[in-house]
Parts: C-alpha cells; structure tokens; sequence
C-alpha cells in the first residue's frame, strides 16, 4: 500500500465554497430581528447534547467497523481506536470528492494500516457498506409505499430522491452479487491470464505480471473472507446491523435536538423523513458533499414546518453537527495514515 492518501485541494475547496455560500444565501433571505431573539433564546444545553451525539456517533460506527471484522473472522482484536479512526479519516475523503468516490479506497487503506490485508479490508468495506444501504432502502421504501409522502411530492428533492432510490436498489443488488459470487474476480483474472495475447504481454513485462499477480493474490483473500460470510449464520451478523440502526438513529435524532435548542415545535416523523430523502440523495450529487444541493433541499423541505427566522440558523447548525464537525476530525486524524492508523 502506499505511504500515504491523495488529498484533493480542489475537492475541498469546492465542497467548502458551495457549502458556504449556499447558507449565506438561504442566511440572506431568512435572518431578521426574530432570528437575534431566537438565537439569544437557544439553550446552549441543546448544543452540549448535540456534540456528545456526534461523538457517540464517531464511537459507535468505530465499533461497528471492529464488529464487522471480527464477524468476518479477523483473529487479531482490531482496537476500537482504529475503527474510529477509520471511520473519520474515510467520511473526510468520501466529503471532498465527487459522490463519494474516495470513501471505499480510504477505508480500505485505513483497514489496512490496521492490520488487514487489501483483501480482508474490501470485504469489512463491502459488509459495511451492504448494512448501511440495507438501512437507507428500507427507510426510503418505507417513505415511498407506506408512508407516502415522498411518492406523491412533485418538487426537485422528491424526484431525485425517486431516481436515487431506484440506484440504490440496483447498487445493493451489486453488492449481493459480490457477496454472493465472491470467487467472480478471482475468476474474471483467471480467465485474463488464460488468454493468448495477454499472455505474452503478462511474460514480457515484470510490472503487468506483479500487478495481475497481487491482484490475483488479493482476490483470493477477499474470496476467502467473505466466503467466510456464506458458512456463517445469520445471527454473526446481528450486532454489526443493530450499530448499523443505532448509527442512523442517532444521526437522525440530531435535528430534532437543534429545533428544539431554538424553540421550535418539533414534528419528530416529518423531520426524520425529510433527513432520510436529503442523505439518500447526496451519494448520487456529482459534487463534493452534496454541498448545495443539502443546505437548499433541507431549507425547501423544512421550510413547511420551521419558522424563517430560525430556518437558516438551523440549517447551519445541522451541516455543522452531520458534516463539517466530523470533516473537520477527518482532516486532523487524516495526518496519521502514514503511520498505523
């Protein structure tokens, strides 16, 4: 692996700029005299609850890491430590690159630096990612064919959220197949390496054939791994999916905390739902973090229920707690992946 992750300058400062000035613009239109009043109202308790959440957050999704991997199989205890670690230097690379393209190699890299081989570390990464997405199609399915709501709204956010639903269904189904058929990489380079132009190409060049060759050894690592998965019983994998609900739970309770702090009567469902459409929607925005597009969807669907005069102060405070604070752990903690994370 190498000795360090790429940073992208630019996905920062995309992601930062859109971020920014999206709230100064939803800032410019909602703040007045009652939004002074409001602010100098807000319990700073309700702020106080709001970072031990986060916090909570960042051990919780640790844990469910080392969770995950011991459910895999991995003898060798991976410190909850480093499964926080992972988990905050992986949210910073998926936050600055487009539809988080740098989570999964982040996070394998992380794993790695732990202990993991790339192997064992793509399946902890499959295994968390099928979890999580597990989670969001059955809330979103819920919202769109129980509750409602989101199947009959006409604005952009709803469309969206019906287009990235679809994705996430066909995505996950990937993520089945891989689990399901974990030999098929080992399989697609077996067949590579069978083939006759490829052949004399693989011989004559030492590079190609070290590459092919780890590739080929890494395979097997993750076919071994996961089809641990398959020899197990449902029930290895009970804990890792119970921090997988515990994490959102907690993700979405923040929202009604911060309403609260600013006096407003919280609507606990709706504010749930909403959340559940804005974050399934922001994986499949061809920009960093989905800036922009979360501050403006947030604003258009809580601006039903959230006073105007409040409505900008917490949206910022809601991108602050979810975003920019574990971002900004990410960055401080990115520092140690040289070293053994």
């Amino acid at each position: 692996m190498p000795n360090s992750m790429p940073v992208s300058k630019r996905g920062i400062f995309v992601s930062l700029a859109l971020s920014v000035g999206s709230l100064a613009l939803i800032m410019f239109f909602t703040v007045d005299e009652k939004t002074v009043e409001s602010v100098l109202r807000l319990d700073p308790g309700f702020l106080v609850i709001a970072t031990l959440m986060v916090t909570v957050l960042w051990g919780v999704e640790g844990l469910r890491i080392k969770a995950i991997a011991h459910s895999l199989g991995y003898t060798d205890p991976l410190p909850l430590r480093d499964g926080t670690r992972v988990y905050l230097v992986t949210f910073f690379f998926a936050g600055i690159t487009p539809m988080a393209v740098g989570e999964w190699p982040a996070q394998v890299y992380g794993l790695c630096r732990s202990g993991l081989s790339a192997g064992e570390s793509t399946a902890v990464s499959l295994v968390r990612a099928f979890l999580t997405k597990s989670v969001f199609v059955l809330a979103a399915a819920f919202l769109l064919f129980v509750d409602g709501r989101a199947a009959q709204g006409s604005g952009p956010i709803f469309i969206l959220f019906r287009y990235a639903f679809w994705v996430m269904i066909a995505t996950t189904a990937v993520y089945l197949l891989l689990m399901w058929r974990a030999g098929l990489a080992q399989s697609l380079l077996k067949r590579l390496q069978r083939l006759r132009h490829f052949q004399s190409f693989y011989e004559k060049k030492p590079k190609v054939r070290r590459f092919v060759d780890n590739l080929l050894n890494e395979a097997n690592h993750f076919q071994d791994t996961v089809g641990y998965i398959n020899k197990q019983n449902g029930l290895r994998f009970l804990v890792p999916m119970l921090l997988t609900v515990l994490f959102w739970g907690i993700f979405y309770s923040i929202a009604p905390v911060l309403l609260a702090g600013l006096g407003v009567a919280v609507d606990f469902h709706t504010t749930i739902a909403w959340q559940v459409m804005i974050m399934l929607v922001i994986p499949y925005v061809p920009i960093p973090g989905g800036s922009g597009v979360a501050e403006f969807g947030l604003a258009t669907l809580f601006a039903a229920f959230v006073p105007a005069s409040v409505l900008g102060v917490f949206i910022l405070a809601w991108r602050f707690f979810t975003y920019y604070l574990t971002l900004i752990f990410g960055a401080i903690f990115m520092g140690g992946l040289g070293k053994k994370v």
